[in-house]
């Protein structure tokens, strides 16, 4: 069975990987697209900060 403390762990690297290509998109795309792509990555990014509240609070060690 995988820890708690690795799922945490790749849940983290997913989130910086969406949060820099976010910022990415911001710089890169055209101005409606980019903040498009930079809104549904930091919705993206809540609901993987609610998993990890929830994986936290709800996994048995």
């Amino acid at each position: 069975m995988v820890k708690r403390k690795t799922i945490l762990t790749v849940l983290w690297v997913i989130i910086a990987l969406i949060a820099s290509t976010a910022i990415v998109s911001l710089i890169v795309l055209p101005q409606w697209k980019g903040i498009f792509i930079a809104g549904t990555g930091g919705f993206l990014i809540l609901n993987l900060f609610l998993i990890m509240f929830f994986i936290r609070k709800n996994y048995k060690h």
